[in-house]
């Protein structure tokens, strides 16, 4: 008789991941960077944000983005990029994904400083985005990458559909959130209520290159409710549980949307 897993599908241990912890270091040919090397600095607790590369130093969640992208627009590395025709929007503009791909001329990258500003506007020299309300021309985009950004907005369906707005036909929103693949509604941890912030559930942060004293609110983590909402808004969502030793993504952690117009 067949066996079938049943959903929720349940996460198991892999034998490759026992052999790094061992070896605390594992060869790979890098997606960022293109170079063989390793990665350590392995944390078996938490192999999504660890797993650091020797030659670029990015992380395991940072080959994850870079990996689907390079399937996406048919390259084999982001040292590529600068091949690459079409505009891309980053909403992060420090990190190691953000160093390669500054290398293409038609690249756009952002941050978010706060309800002072419009977006549009430069601020130290780095271009100020909201999400809810984006500065970008309809169909004006071809790819847009976002990194564990949308549980700190407070509507983000709204932003996802803005992202719909300003993708040209075809484009594709490629990003990760903290997803919780076992559950069926988002996981609401506070909401605005009269211009205040109310919270649902115990406040929990995440670290945040601007703000590093305080952290950025997780607002939502979110589950298969998520999809629903996106095909709602029009985009064919699909979404990819990555496991590739060789490019250094590892763990049971590895997922992957890929939102396209």
């Amino acid at each position: 008789m067949e066996k079938y897993q049943k959903y929720p599908i349940v996460d198991y241990p892999l034998l490759i991941g026992k052999i790094i912890n061992i070896l605390g270091k594992f060869p790979i040919k890098c997606p960022l960077c293109g170079h063989v090397s390793y990665i350590s600095k392995i944390d078996r607790n938490n192999l999504r944000e660890t797993c650091r590369s020797h030659c670029c130093n990015s992380t395991n969640r940072q080959r994850q983005i870079a990996y689907t992208l390079c399937n996406k627009i048919g390259i084999n590395s982001l040292s590529e990029i600068e091949k690459y025709p079409g505009v891309i929007y980053n909403t992060e503009s420090f990190g190691n994904v953000h160093n390669q791909l500054v290398k293409n001329k038609h690249y756009i990258s952002s941050e978010y400083f706060g309800e002072n500003y419009k977006s549009g506007q430069a601020v130290n020299g780095i271009l100020h985005q909201n999400l809810l309300n984006l500065s970008f021309e309809n169909s004006s985009i071809d790819i847009v990458l976002s990194s564990d950004v949308f549980e700190h907005i407070t509507d983000p369906y709204k932003a996802h559909r803005e992202v719909y707005r300003v993708l040209k036909k075809g484009g594709s929103h490629i990003f990760t959130v903290p997803f919780i693949h076992g559950q069926i509604l988002d996981d609401k941890r506070a909401i605005i209520s009269a211009g205040k912030i109310k919270f649902l559930k115990e406040a929990k942060y995440h670290l945040d290159g601007v703000r590093p004293e305080e952290g950025a609110l997780v607002f939502n983590n979110f589950s298969m409710e998520m999809l629903v909402e996106l095909s709602k808004i029009g985009f064919n969502i699909k979404m990819y549980k990555i496991f590739n030793p060789l490019k250094g993504i590892i763990g049971n952690n590895a997922y992957i949307f890929c939102a396209t117009k």
